[in-house]
């Protein structure tokens, strides 16, 4: 713990971007061990597991967390999002500097006695819509950058194009352009169902270990494109990353066919497989705003709860409700 907060003390006090990196990247691999010593007591594999011990760290966390949450309430400091191990609080001050004093203030006052409650980020916009570790928020403070967890821009499965599109709508959402982040998912859907998107935004990557590694190898898609890749005269070595592309998701298991950098791609791609899957990821955004899966898919939109589907031109007026506004924290 103090190693960690030297490094993020160095990481505040440098103007130097490539060593606020530098230090950024440290602070987390010093947080990812840590995370790692609780994990693996909670393990089945690990030799000394004791669950009890993963239970007893989170119970703890927890708690210390709903008694932080309680006094900055008690304070008047609206709370905006909690964790197990986690706070987030709107800064009473419209002004960087003076956030950042409060945020010092606020971490102090409630690190004693072996507890530390770090003080992290600044925020001037925050997304979430309901789900547990799954938000989104623009952050102004050590660094700006994107903050994103648990959508699919961090899955090992996803695709360009998925990705793509994700980080442009939580863009587009945390500067409250909506309407625009709607107009661009469908039209990116549109986009993908009529065959419109390079080939290679479609390709999905992954690590594939040895055919015997696995219990059902024959599910395996890597696996599957693994083998194709052998047989059109490639090498493969167990451990490599394969990239490949679903062209039949309806069979089981899937079909799909290697995919290999500067070759022609002469197979077909699934193209309602990639527009159901960027539908599904986008809609976890937009469904807050009236917009769901089915919406995405067919263009149209929900008039009532138990209503008839209108055209999305004239959904937004009729449904005469102020939309969810983007949390503003500074």
């Amino acid at each position: 713990m103090n190693e960690r907060e030297e490094v993020k003390r160095k990481m505040r006090e440098t103007k130097n971007p490539e060593k606020i990196r530098y230090y950024n990247g440290l602070q987390n691999a010093i947080k990812t061990l840590m995370n790692a010593f609780y994990g693996v007591f909670a393990s089945s594999f690990y030799r000394f597991t004791n669950p009890k011990i993963g239970a007893s760290i989170t119970a703890f966390a927890r708690e210390n967390i709903k008694g932080v949450i309680k006094k900055l309430g008690d304070d008047s400091i609206n709370v905006i999002y909690s964790d197990t191990d986690s706070v987030f609080f709107e800064s009473p001050y419209k002004n960087l500097d003076e956030s950042i004093k409060f945020g010092k203030k606020i971490s102090e006052k409630f690190s004693k006695g072996g507890i530390t409650l770090e003080f992290e980020k600044i925020l001037v916009s925050f997304f979430s819509h309901g789900k547990k570790k799954r938000y989104i928020g623009k952050i102004v403070w050590p660094a700006k950058e994107m903050l994103v967890r648990g959508y699919e821009t961090r899955r090992t499965d996803a695709f360009d194009l998925q990705t793509e599109t994700l980080t442009k709508l939580f863009d587009l959402v945390l500067n409250d352009k909506i309407d625009e982040a709607i107009k661009f998912s469908r039209q990116v859907i549109t986009d993908t169902l009529n065959g419109k998107i390079p080939v290679e935004k479609l390709t999905i990557s992954r690590t594939v270990r040895d055919e015997s590694d696995y219990k059902m190898p024959g599910t395996q898609a890597g696996v599957q494109a693994s083998k194709k890749l052998m047989k059109m005269g490639y090498e493969f070595i167990p451990g490599m990353k394969v990239s490949w592309i679903v062209t039949n998701c309806r069979v089981t298991p899937q079909a799909v066919e290697p995919y290999i950098d500067g070759r022609e791609f002469k197979h077909e791609p699934d193209l309602g497989y990639y527009a159901e899957r960027i539908a599904l990821s986008v809609s976890r955004v937009t469904e807050v705003f009236g917009v769901d899966e089915k919406n995405l898919l067919t263009g149209t939109t929900q008039k009532t709860l138990f209503g008839a589907f209108e055209p999305k031109q004239s959904k937004r007026k009729k449904l005469g409700k102020k939309e969810p506004k983007i949390t503003d924290f500074m």
